[in-house]
């Protein structure tokens, strides 16, 4: 994946802080997926269900270089790979001021071109809007969750419907911060 595709969902996400490697593939196996199917892919704190021609990458340290930062980013890229298609961006943030998730996607929403009042749904506060600086023009669906010590955003942009809301609903935390996070 090209390296803008981290700056234009970390700018959104930092205006508000305070201060790929594929499967392989096997015919002949049973237990292997057929080629439209979403196959499971794991990272080092998320796992997801990425449909056909999806990838992923993450970073940690990405803003400050502190360890706490946690960045992954999911998508899908036309044939030339030049320009997402659909993008699912997840970050994993210190909650420096114990803000809370209400609070943090109100202050999001703020930033963002013609935003729905963000709403309660389950552990997530989620709006919809137009992220002003992105690698994928459209709008996107927010949801955002905290625990005093983190924050997760999900920002989903799919305006071609490939699958990024399944994308974003596959998530499941891989170690008990991220669990406890999405619920999951």
């Amino acid at each position: 994946m090209p390296r803008t595709v981290f700056a234009a969902p970390l700018i959104l996400v930092l205006l508000c802080l305070p201060g790929m490697a594929g499967a392989e593939e096997n015919a002949s196996d049973p237990d292997t997926p057929a080629q439209d199917a979403p196959a499971g892919r794991s990272f080092s704190r998320f796992a997801a269900q990425l449909p056909p021609g999806w990838d992923g990458e993450e970073r940690t340290g990405f803003s400050s270089g502190a360890p706490e930062e946690y960045m992954l980013v999911l998508g899908v890229q036309d044939e030339a790979a030049e320009r997402f298609l659909a993008q699912v961006s997840v970050f994993v943030l210190p909650n420096r001021k114990g803000t809370t998730a209400e609070d943090f996607a109100r202050q999001m929403a703020e930033l963002q071109g013609d935003p729905t009042e963000p709403r309660e749904e389950g552990r997530f506060w989620t709006f919809e809007g137009e992220p002003r600086t992105q690698a994928l023009r459209g709008r996107g669906t927010t949801s955002v969750a905290a625990t005093p010590e983190r924050l997760l955003i999900i920002i989903t942009q799919d305006p071609e419907h490939l699958g990024g809301k399944e994308v974003a609903a596959s998530l499941r935390g891989l170690d008990d911060e991220t669990r406890g996070l999405l619920g999951r």
